[in-house]
Formats: C-alpha cells, structure tokens, sequence
C-alpha cells in the first residue's frame, strides 16, 4: 500500500509547508498529498483551508498577506515540486479557478515527476486528464448508490482510473466494484490504530494519513 502524508508530516512543522514536507519523507513516506489554492496575485500556494486564520479569504489575499497572516511562508506548487524531486505527489486542486496555473505548472514536471492530480471537482480531474494525460482521481466524500453512476465519466480516460474515499464512507462491496473495473483506491481520513488495521485490510493501493505511526513508519515527535 502507497503511504502519503496528509499535507505532509506537520507535527513538527505548520502544514503544506516545505518543512512538513521534508520531515515526511525523513520519516518514510512514498508520498506526500497538498492542496493548491489561487491567491488574488494569480500564485497556485499550497493552502488547505479556503480562508486564512483571520477569516478572510484566501482568494482575496496576496501570497505575502496570506504568508504574513498563517505565521509563515507559505509555499507555491512550483517551489515544492522543484523542492522534492523524488517524492511521489498527490495535488488535490481545491478550486476550479486555479487549474489554469496548475496546468501551467505540472506541464513542466510531467516527465520528472510521479504525479497524481485529484479533486472533488470531479470535472476538474477531466480535464486535467484530458489536457495532460497524467494520472488523476475523483476526491469522494459520500457513498455513491451505484458505483457506475460515480465512474461512468471516467472510463474514456484511462489515466483517470484512481477514486479517494473518505474512510467514513469506505465500502467494501464498493471497493472490490471498483478494482474490478480498474480502478486503483486510496483513503483519507483514518484516524485510530484500529481504523488503520482496517484499512489494511480493504483491497486499498494508497493511503493518505496523518499518522506515520499506525502504518509502520517512524513517526516525528509530537509538537509541545
């Protein structure tokens, strides 16, 4: 099973930061999964929230005043792919206004990079496929009432063939669905020791985790 740091190893470190980064893959992980963002001077910044610790949007601030409002320097997705070469990334595109900069950006990393574009914008990870003809996955974080209604628009695009599920709604009837179909999945959301054995258990090829702990990986200490 893929191992990723959920916006990286940020115990130690704020989140969707190079330093978060970098400590994740001290401590093992394949992968690291961020968030992309626009900000209001056109910057693809690796942002998680849609609004800054003050309440404001982050679409509305530049990446200085963003940076200056969150306590430190927030990274772009440039600066982080130049950064960790090796690393196999998963970039969820939080909104559809900054795929034309995440376009931009990933055309100069398709052939260096393992990369893996998802998005609960199911039609922004479309036309990712689409224009780039790299890897993609539908973010999912409900229970589909027939799997072939979730997949139906992906099956013309063969490098889309990863689906995300929220551990709340993972199914297993689903699951063993889909990878029939040839489908890869991933899971983000596990929590527990026990939540993680379960995971372990599913047919998963990939989770997304905040605890190097519970899958076998040495884990950074606990920020006091």
């Amino acid at each position: 099973m893929l191992r990723l740091a959920h916006r990286g190893l940020h115990r130690t470190a704020p989140e969707n930061t190079l330093a978060a980064f970098a400590l994740s893959l001290t401590a093992g992980f394949t992968g690291i999964e961020t968030d992309v963002r626009l900000s209001a001077d056109g910057e693809a910044v690796l942002y998680h929230d849609r609004n800054a610790p003050n309440g404001i949007a982050v679409a509305t601030l530049s990446r200085s005043e963003l940076s200056h409002l969150s306590g430190y320097i927030v990274p772009t997705l440039s600066e982080a792919l130049d950064a960790f070469p090796d690393a196999y990334w998963n970039i969820e595109i939080k909104t559809p206004s900054v795929l034309p900069n995440c376009l931009a950006i990933l055309k100069n990393h398709i052939h260096q990079q393992q990369l893996l574009v998802s998005s609960f914008h199911h039609e922004v990870a479309l036309h990712v496929e689409k224009e780039l003809h790299i890897d993609c996955g539908f973010l999912i974080a409900h229970r589909p009432a027939q799997l072939n209604e979730l997949i139906l628009s992906a099956m013309p695009h063969r490098h889309l063939r990863t689906l995300i599920w929220d551990y709340e709604v993972l199914d297993l009837d689903l699951l063993n669905q889909s990878f029939a179909q040839g489908f890869n999945n991933y899971v983000y959301g596990a929590q527990t020791e026990q939540e993680h054995l379960i995971c372990h258990e599913f047919p998963l090829q990939g989770i997304i985790t905040d605890h190097p702990e519970f899958v076998g990986l040495t884990s950074a200490p606990v920020r006091q």
